[in-house]
């Protein structure tokens, strides 16, 4: 008799595929065809609608300016965070051309939108993540921001990766690459922008607290190592230049008209006019008839027609 035991598979819990249902190479090799598809159309779509002829913002000047070694750097003002300015130096640094710096911010947020969607691949299958990919890519501001020098997608990006990798996290217990990734996500948020980084950590502490079995100390432990890795440059750069995080919270809010809990749905509906910056809000709501989307968004969901297998217990009307 062998002094080793065989491994035996764990049975699965009802109502939850195993853990490798979705890890065979087929099912890989066609996420990667179809997400690769996508990624390479958002990449493709930016050199042709949002690269050609356009400049440096002001705020982009301030955060290229960082790491530029062809100009002084500009005065860097509380609220910032240097995350973008690090992503974009390796360009920024070798050369002051405009396009170049454009062009490799297109390539990498078109390699930052599939790692994103590449995370729930366990979780999706490979078409939808391309469509949510694809409505998601195909969105003007999405196209504006990703070969822009500013930390906006690069934070929405840390997010939708770190709420897929806690879900596949506290679905498996063994998936290792999931904890690594959701502390390098909130850590990527955290260096882009702190205060977003408390934000996606709260909630999804929440849900890991509120949810029985995803009680894991490992969760809390990865959520925290995230968050404190991503904001230790911006608070270390509190204490040397403003006395602390709360004076430099402080400062921010005097820059940035007030930080705090505010009502601002009517903001968002008279910012649907085309700006891509409204502070302070107070613009007129005009074409109000094409913002009629806006407010159809909501109940439209709960209109959807229900598939035939959710009748019996199954959303996705198939037999998994």
């Amino acid at each position: 008799m062998s002094d080793r035991l065989e491994a035996r598979p764990r049975p699965a819990r009802a109502g939850h595929a195993p853990a490798t249902a979705n890890a065979t190479p087929t099912a890989t090799s066609e996420t990667v065809r179809w997400l690769a598809a996508v990624c390479a159309a958002f990449v493709l779509a930016q050199l042709a609608l949002a690269v050609p002829g356009s400049g440096l913002g002001w705020d982009e000047t301030v955060y290229t300016s960082q790491v530029a070694a062809h100009a002084p750097a500009a005065f860097f003002s509380a609220p910032r965070a240097r995350g973008i300015s690090l992503l974009a130096a390796p360009v920024a640094g070798l050369t002051s051309s405009t396009a170049a710096l454009r062009i490799y911010l297109a390539v990498l947020s078109g390699a930052g939108l599939f790692l994103a969607l590449r995370v729930w691949r366990p979780l999706l299958p490979a078409r939808v993540l391309a469509l949510a990919g694809g409505l998601f890519a195909g969105l003007w501001i999405t196209l504006l921001y990703g070969s822009q020098v500013m930390p906006n997608l690069w934070s929405a990006y840390g997010a939708l990766a770190a709420a897929g990798c806690l879900l596949r996290a506290a679905r498996d217990r063994t998936d290792r690459a999931a904890l690594a990734g959701l502390a390098a996500a909130v850590a990527l948020v955290g260096l882009m922008r702190p205060p977003d980084a408390v934000w996606l950590v709260l909630p999804l502490a929440g849900a890991a607290l509120t949810v029985r079995r995803w009680r894991r100390p490992a969760l809390f432990a990865v959520l925290a190592a995230g968050l404190l890795a991503g904001c230790a440059e911006w608070v270390a750069e509190a204490y040397v230049r403003y006395g602390g995080p709360t004076a430099r919270l402080h400062r921010a809010s005097a820059i940035e008209g007030g930080l705090g809990l505010h009502f601002a749905v009517d903001d968002q509906i008279r910012a649907l006019d085309g700006r891509t910056l409204c502070r302070p809000c107070d613009v007129p709501w005009r074409h109000r008839a094409d913002s009629a989307w806006w407010f159809a968004l909501p109940p439209w969901p709960r209109a959807a027609p229900r598939r035939p297998g959710a009748a019996a217990g199954r959303p996705c009307g198939c037999r998994c």
